[in-house]
């Protein structure tokens, strides 16, 4: 009985807060039916179940009451535009410089499986009293290439060398008061040691250069596989992602138009 009653209070939460206008957060895999099917079905019931598949596509319970139901529901379906609705942010919005083309924010940019491992990241940083900012998730070749001609301080690595070009790297940092702390070893370890646990690769383990900020996950895949266009597959894919194809697919359409967008303002600069 209590778990309907939370997902009744789920539901209508999605029909009172559907419409609003949202930019972030991390989207349901789309459904797969047949387009006929999709069509016959009602409004209210595509609601019901994108909620229940996002509810069963986390990988932990702990998530789902970790974060405000706004932050996790997806608000938008736009195979065409989605992509003009992902977050950004500008330089030094995090108190760096990161260079003049915009950093994406945006949770759904990443690949599903390592999206949801970001979102547990950051709600069990939460309940330790730990909030995370999202600085940078994918990134495009065009902005690659900016941080290189910013020196070695910012990285070594050109277009295509980076996990950030397949959705499979972030850069998070820790909130004190509002502000971001850059400089707390004992802090960055706390946050680090929590990716860990949960399968991800941590920068705060590398020596050159050391950063903190970056996790990421590639699920075996080198960095030449992902270049020849292969993404990873997670365990139980079937179970948990059962549209992962088309998500990948239109991943990699919406990272194209951002990759011409940004490669313009690269060129104006």
């Amino acid at each position: 009985m209590r778990g309907k009653i939370r997902f009744t209070v789920l539901f209508f939460a999605v029909a009172s807060t559907f419409a609003r206008a949202q930019s972030s957060g991390p989207f349901a895999s789309y459904d797969c039916r047949p387009e006929e099917e999709m069509i016959r079905a009602t409004e209210l019931e595509n609601r019901a179940k994108r909620v229940k598949q996002l509810l069963d596509s986390l990988i932990a319970s702990e998530i789902a009451t970790a974060f405000s139901i706004p932050d996790i529901l997806p608000v938008y379906e736009d195979t065409l535009n989605g992509w003009k609705y992902w977050t950004f942010a500008e330089n030094f919005a995090f108190g760096k410089n990161r260079g003049n083309i915009p950093m994406i924010t945006a949770l759904e940019a990443l690949h599903p499986y390592f999206r949801d491992k970001v979102i547990a990241l950051i709600a069990r940083a939460r309940k330790a009293g730990i909030e995370l900012a999202v600085v940078e998730t994918y990134r495009t070749r065009a902005k690659q290439m900016e941080y290189k001609s910013m020196g070695r301080k910012y990285t070594r690595s050109g277009a295509g060398a980076s996990k950030h070009q397949y959705g499979l790297a972030v850069d998070v940092v820790p909130l004190v008061n509002g502000v971001p702390e850059w400089h707390n070893r004992a802090l960055w370890h706390k946050i680090g040691v929590m990716g860990e646990r949960l399968g991800l690769r941590w920068g705060g383990r590398w020596r050159k250069p050391y950063d903190p900020g970056h996790f990421e996950w590639t699920g075996g895949l080198t960095t030449p596989q992902l270049a020849a266009g292969q993404l990873p597959l997670p365990p139980k894919c079937s179970e948990q992602y059962p549209c992962l194809e088309q998500d990948l697919k239109l991943l990699k359409k919406f990272w194209n138009e951002w990759e011409n967008n940004q490669a313009v303002m690269a060129r104006k600069n």
